[in-house]
């Protein structure tokens, strides 16, 4: 083997290439379709490779194992729901209008984009190594404050009770989500693929429902 020319080269981390972020990006979606496809548990390394139409080995370049693989699936698709929620947190509106609003872009993801959905659900959960990761745990933290301040700001101006603390308010409101978008993606509540009218009154429902814990009494949910 070749010695490097400078002392210091062998400490630096080799260049990627050119195409190396498009390939980790194409192993990503791949994982996220065969994972909502065949579950976590039923689907292996070799058949996120031939989704993505790379090699096998390439797969374990980018990933140690199959856990590192869905926890960058969940955390990719969660950074997108987090950025949502920050935008429309800094946008107009009162608190439970944005809070309103953060349910309905959840909502909007199930109908655009019913994989992502399927494996944040119902894939992750099952998955307790992935559940206990440092990084998936943070991303959790962040999401329920960002509605906590939501909360907050809404006990602040008279729109919600005062009685319960913020980030119960705030883990409340996404227990609901939760719950409702998983009665989604099993059929349960809605088709697999919802018409409009029917996304809408899903819409109108979970607001209703998320809200109607941490509203002052007497107060209705804001129509948009």
């Amino acid at each position: 083997m070749a010695r490097p020319k400078n002392p210091t080269d062998a400490a630096q981390p080799a260049t990627p290439s050119e195409g190396e972020p498009e390939k980790r990006r194409a192993i990503l979606h791949a994982a996220l379709k065969v994972f909502a496809e065949r579950g976590y548990h039923g689907c292996r390394i070799a058949d996120v490779a031939s989704e993505a139409g790379v090699a096998y080995g390439l797969v374990y370049h980018y990933f140690r194992n199959k856990d590192e693989l869905l926890e960058s699936v969940f955390d990719e698709q969660w950074r997108i729901f987090i950025g949502a929620i920050r935008a429309i947190s800094e946008g107009p509106g009162t608190a439970a209008e944005q809070i309103g609003s953060v349910i309905r872009f959840a909502l909007d993801v199930f109908r655009t984009a019913p994989e992502a959905v399927r494996v944040l659900i119902l894939e992750v959960p099952r998955t307790p190594d992935v559940l206990r990761a440092g990084s998936t745990r943070q991303t959790f933290e962040v999401a329920t404050r960002l509605v906590a301040e939501m909360v907050q700001r809404g006990q602040q101006g008279g729109e919600f009770r005062t009685d319960l603390d913020a980030l119960v308010g705030a883990a409340s409101v996404l227990g609901v989500l939760d719950m409702n978008l998983a009665g989604m993606v099993t059929g349960l509540l809605t088709a697999p693929l919802p018409s409009d009218e029917e996304l809408e009154r899903m819409k109108r429902q979970v607001v209703t429902a998320a809200l109607g814990a941490i509203l002052v009494p007497g107060s209705a949910a804001p129509a948009r």
